[in-house]
């Protein structure tokens, strides 16, 4: 079908899709409404707490939910020259979802030791795409995958293509798995939390790659994360999740410079700075993430927020948005996105 020129310059929109895990014959509701866009060539990142639906959006989008999740109604549309194809009514391992996994879209796990196979050599493991997707020789994809390990700065790749994953550090694993997603040159590559087992110095390192690959190849990721640091970093658009729901969603200069929803200002005044003030106390989000269970409706957030009315707690909270296309979930927001002040005991008037 045709397109508008807006879906044009998205490869995915999610819109309005629910999803929910059937735990001890109870039905729990997860993603609450989740609708996205994803430009075309950009770095979105999706942030928020442990627990906040971000891992379970990207299993959602790849059809890799668990056995007892469902997406119960909306839409993950997958754009592609004029055509737009509804990956959530694709059947999960039928042909045309299986074309989509690697080929169109890579996934980079977060977990590499589960991720790859102990007894199957590396090199064979980045090549089983590309035989699956092209019609290539082995001696074909061997080459190809000797050139990307490479370009990832694996040394050695020659030799390191026979290796196994324990002969790897984290970090190289790391550039496995990267190689793994990409090495079909999909358009879309998802990215959950990939450099949280690994210390500050290959975290950089890794996601210098992904932002290279980002340009070079003018490949869309998202990447999943809960640090916030990394996302000033490579982020074109962050996307702040809770609880299951998309609380606000802007460009990085947005959501970071002018956070407007309560849970984004809560999450970047925990987030500790090498410029603070050493004499000042660093932030937390006081109490924990509820279980989904334990909301019926309005906002989420309500129970933890400083902010919060009996009317956030009673009704469905609509989305607003502002200038620039800055979407928040708020209802507390004035019509210039500003929150109410706070007194010195800390109510808000």
């Amino acid at each position: 079908m045709a397109l508008e020129s807006k879906q044009l310059n998205n490869i995915l929109e999610l819109k309005d899709v629910n999803v929910s895990f059937t735990v001890e014959s109870s039905s729990l509701h997860i993603l609450r409404d989740v609708s996205l866009q994803v430009p075309r060539g950009s770095f979105l990142c999706i942030v928020g707490e442990s627990g906040c639906g971000k891992s379970v959006t990207a299993q959602a989008i790849v059809q890799l939910l668990p056995d007892n999740g469902r997406v119960d109604s909306g839409l993950i549309s997958y754009y592609e020259n004029d055509q737009a194809t509804e990956l959530n009514k694709l059947e999960k391992f039928g042909r045309e979802m299986r074309s989509f996994r690697g080929a169109k879209i890579g996934m980079i796990f977060q977990d590499t030791l589960s991720s790859l196979n102990p007894a199957h050599r590396v090199g064979r493991q980045v090549a089983e795409s590309l035989l699956q997707h092209h019609n290539l020789s082995k001696d074909e994809a061997k080459e190809r995958v000797i050139e990307l390990f490479r370009k990832l700065g694996i040394p050695d790749p020659e030799r390191r293509y026979n290796a196994y994953p324990h002969e790897f550090s984290g970090g190289m694993r790391q550039r496995v798995m990267i190689a793994i997603a990409t090495i079909c040159e999909p358009d879309l590559v998802i990215a959950d939390e990939p450099t949280t087992a690994l210390d500050v110095t290959i975290q950089a390192q890794i996601m210098t790659l992904l932002k290279n690959l980002q340009k070079s190849a003018k490949r869309t990721f998202i990447l999943i994360t809960h640090n916030m640091a990394l996302v000033s970093e490579v982020a074109d658009h962050v996307a702040v999740m809770y609880l299951g729901r998309v609380v606000e969603y802007g460009s990085v200069d947005q959501v970071l410079r002018t956070p407007r929803h309560p849970y984004t200002q809560a999450l970047l005044q925990s987030v500790p700075s090498l410029d603070a003030d050493k004499s000042v106390e660093l932030k937390t989000v006081d109490g924990q993430t509820p279980s989904p269970a334990e909301v019926t409706k309005g906002c989420e957030f309500a129970e933890r927020c400083l902010f919060a009315t009996d009317t956030c707690r009673d009704q469905i909270i609509p989305l607003m948005t502002f200038q620039g296309n800055h979407q928040v979930r708020c209802i507390r927001l004035d019509e210039k996105g500003n929150l109410p002040k706070q007194n010195k005991a800390g109510s808000n008037v």
